[in-house]
């Protein structure tokens, strides 16, 4: 399983099934492979901000009909 950070500030990740877990951080678009977690079922996985204040942000320079947001697992 491959996690990516798009969101524009460092996160932390936690991965977890029922008989493994991982943590770290992902810089800005940054990621991190994890082949162990492969075709696994019940995967868990969790992201935080890493700023002192622990808020995660998403910020949208401009708004507008037709755009999005997005946050996506993509299994492969």
């Amino acid at each position: 399983m491959t996690l990516v950070n798009e969101s524009g500030q460092e996160v932390f990740y936690s991965i977890q099934t029922t008989s493994m877990a991982d943590c770290g951080t992902i810089d800005v678009d940054g990621l991190v492979d994890l082949p162990a977690y492969d075709n696994q079922t019940n995967v868990a996985v969790s992201f935080q901000s890493t700023s002192n204040d622990g808020i995660f942000i998403i910020n949208c320079a401009n708004s507008g009909t037709g755009e999005q947001v997005e946050m996506a697992l993509v299994a492969e």
